[in-house]
This record gives C-alpha cells, sequence and structure tokens, in this order.
C-alpha cells in the first residue's frame, strides 16, 4: 500500500506505532496475541535480589525459632514420659523411687540405674534421648565418640544373665536425663546436710509438685564425666557461693539446653516433678541458693 510503513502485512488486526513495525497484533485465525518483552536492567534485578534477602531476614529466624520450640516440647514430653514411667514404678514398688547407678568417675553400679530400673514400664515409646542431644559421649553407633555399652546393649546382656553383668567395656552415654541426687537411695547428700535421712519414698516428700526429680544432663563437651552419669550433685552447687552455682552446675547438667547463655542463671532447660509434669524454667526459678532452691525436698516450693 502506498505510503504505509514497510511492515509486511498479517491477515490480523494491527496497531503501528509511529517507531515502526513495533506491535501487539490479535490473530484473526487463533486469537493468540504477540507481546513485546524486554529484559531486566540490571537495577531491577538488584532490587529483586535486594527483596528476596529481606523476606528471607525476616523469615528465618521465625523459621529457626518454630523448630527451637518444637524440640523443646518434644524433650517436655520425653521427660513427662519418664515421669508417668516412675509414677507406674513406685506405685508398684510401695511408694518407693528408683535408684541411680552410673557413676561420673569410677565403676558404679549399671544395674541400679534408673534406665534399668524403669525399663519395665517405660515402653518403647519412651525416648531417653533429648532432642538435639550431640554429647561426645554417645556410643559410637549412635552418633557419638565413645566405645562402649549402649543401653540396649547391657540391657539384653544383662537381661540374660543377671548373675554375671558385662564389665568387659565401659558403658557409653545411655541417656540426656538424669535424676535429682536428693531423691534418690543410693546417691543422696550426707545425713547432715538433710533434715530427714532419706527422700527417696513419695510419702517422705512435703510436696512432690515442686521437688525437681528428672533433668537434662551435661553433654560433656567440656569433658565432664558427668555426661556418662545418671544424676547430679546438687548438694554442692553453692559451695563456692550463690554466684557461682549455675557455673558448679553447668558441670554436671545441661542447664542451658533450650537457650539462655552458658554457665548462667538465665539458662533455660526442662525439668521434670515428682507429681509427674514437667516445665520449661530457667535455673534461677529451679536454684538459687542452698536453701532455696527445688532439689531439696525440705525447701522445695
Amino acid at each position: 500500500m502506498p505510503g504505509a510503513p514497510a511492515c509486511a502485512r498479517l491477515d490480523s488486526v494491527e496497531r503501528v506505532h509511529r517507531s515502526g513495525c513495533v506491535r501487539t497484533s490479535t490473530s484473526a485465525h487463533h486469537g493468540d496475541q504477540t507481546v513485546a518483552h524486554r529484559a531486566f536492567t540490571l537495577i531491577e534485578l538488584l532490587v529483586v535480589i535486594a527483596i528476596v534477602a529481606l523476606l528471607l531476614g525476616i523469615l528465618l529466624p521465625g523459621l529457626a525459632g518454630a523448630r527451637q520450640a518444637a524440640r523443646t516440647l518434644k524433650c517436655l514430653h520425653a521427660i513427662k514420659s519418664l515421669e508417668q514411667a516412675h509414677t507406674m514404678y513406685y506405685d508398684a514398688n510401695n511408694g518407693r523411687f528408683v535408684d541411680a547407678g552410673l557413676a561420673h568417675g569410677g565403676v558404679g553400679d549399671p544395674r541400679r540405674s534408673w534406665p534399668v530400673a524403669l525399663a519395665d514400664f517405660m515402653g518403647a515409646e519412651v525416648v531417653l534421648r533429648s532432642p538435639g542431644d550431640t554429647s561426645p559421649f554417645w556410643a559410637t553407633e549412635e552418633g557419638g565418640d565413645f566405645d562402649g555399652y549402649t543401653f540396649k546393649e547391657y540391657l539384653s546382656a544383662y537381661t540374660a544373665n543377671p548373675a554375671a553383668p558385662p564389665r568387659d567395656r565401659p558403658i557409653a552415654r545411655w541417656t540426656s536425663y538424669g535424676l535429682n541426687n536428693y531423691v534418690t537411695r543410693s546417691k543422696h547428700p550426707p545425713r547432715e546436710f538433710m533434715e530427714r535421712d532419706r527422700y527417696d519414698d513419695i510419702a517422705r516428700i512435703p510436696r512432690p509438685f515442686a521437688t525437681v526429680h528428672f533433668l537434662l544432663m551435661t553433654e560433656g563437651h567440656d569433658g565432664s564425666s558427668f555426661a556418662r552419669s545418671d544424676h547430679v550433685h546438687a548438694e554442692g552447687w553453692s559451695d563456692a557461693g550463690p554466684d557461682n552455682a549455675p557455673g558448679v552446675a553447668a558441670r554436671e547438667m545441661e542447664l542451658n539446653a533450650w537457650g539462655g547463655p552458658a554457665r548462667n542463671a538465665g539458662g533455660t532447660a526442662n525439668y521434670g516433678f515428682l507429681d509427674g509434669h514437667a516445665e520449661t524454667l530457667r535455673f534461677r526459678n529451679v536454684y538459687r541458693t542452698y536453701l532455696d532452691n527445688r532439689f531439696y525436698p525440705e525447701v522445695a516450693r
């Protein structure tokens, strides 16, 4: 057509722009559209990247916090399950509590340990390892570095021949959880440190709802031998003064397992109580001084 732009005539409806042949066309036959595209500029790409980075910065901490909260709850459920098993145990044993038997330096007597005593009461659903426990004292087959008997190996051998428990190897870390020694039969403090001669019976506990029973043992990343034990020694935590109690306790228990600073009263962990409930608490909520804590049954409130 004379005087028209030099564009091929198509069987379509065309809108010709002043710039020449750039157009948007609608096919008369198929109804499809052809749209001109252009590439992102460098500035636009940088803006998109910045927005994505900002969103990740907002979302990731929230996701990490949610994951931590879920693991804390899983650990709390494990402790509550242990307390329920323990309640069944003392109901079947005239109110007497399980004992401790895993040493923190020395041979000890694994047959006395609470995992062995509770084996028939725990059931398959009870978990002995807290989520996130990376102690090097777990046996090599359980992800640790220690060459020793796992709980299942020892229990199998002991059950097969109770008269000759295995002694050819030491035991590895059996559990993340341990006992308040005040309420054990063989590991309680000397008599001069207690108002009563023992607290290993539910009838001897003034306030079960306030008395700590299960707690998280140290993972032993500092080399502490308590990582393979099944109990702490709470009576000695204030020996160097109340201000130093968290640091002393941290050699025995993982007082900031679920948050807060290490070796500090603000550390957060899970605790089980003799009435069967479990709580997530700061160390300062369960221990302040020798006569102001929730471990010694006489003063626990």
